[in-house]
């Protein structure tokens, strides 16, 4: 009867480690990420915006939401073009297309983007263009009119 008391008591008081289990974590290195700004002054973060990653085949790969700081990280599982969406939910969102090498590595891509300067002559530019076009059509009517 001892024993089957003790037996009993020890059951009680040890079960969380008869009945438990364990979590281990490790760091995983090699990821391909994507790190997504606004284009203003401050280049602020888009925090918190939906994420679709997207397989070479087309088929929803995996989502979630940028942290804090706008990244966000997945790990390819066979090399291809990989469609990365963000979307922030207000309107804003870019679509990335990452080409991923047989070693799961990006392949390196010679984009380049225009400068702020460069953006805003080429935008005065096109207005400036189009005003002209739009005073001289004008100007030939008015013309006529009078003629």
């Amino acid at each position: 009867m001892k024993n089957f008391i003790f037996i009993f008591l020890s059951l009680i008081f040890f079960s969380s480690f008869l009945f438990s289990h364990g979590v281990e974590c490790d760091i995983i290195e090699g990821g391909v990420g994507v790190e997504v700004r606004y284009e203003d002054v401050d280049k602020t973060p888009i925090s918190y915006a939906e994420v679709k990653v997207y397989a070479p085949d087309g088929k929803e790969f995996q989502q979630g939401l940028t942290d804090k700081f706008g990244r966000f990280l997945f790990y390819p599982d066979k090399k291809g073009v990989w469609k990365v969406e963000v979307n922030d939910g207000m309107g804003h969102g870019v679509v990335k297309e990452i080409s991923v090498s047989e070693e799961k590595k990006v392949i390196k891509e010679s984009t380049k983007k225009f400068s702020l300067l460069q953006q805003l002559v080429v935008g005065v530019s096109i207005i400036w263009g189009i005003t002209g076009l739009v005073f001289y059509i004008l100007s030939k009517k008015h013309l006529k009119t009078h003629n």
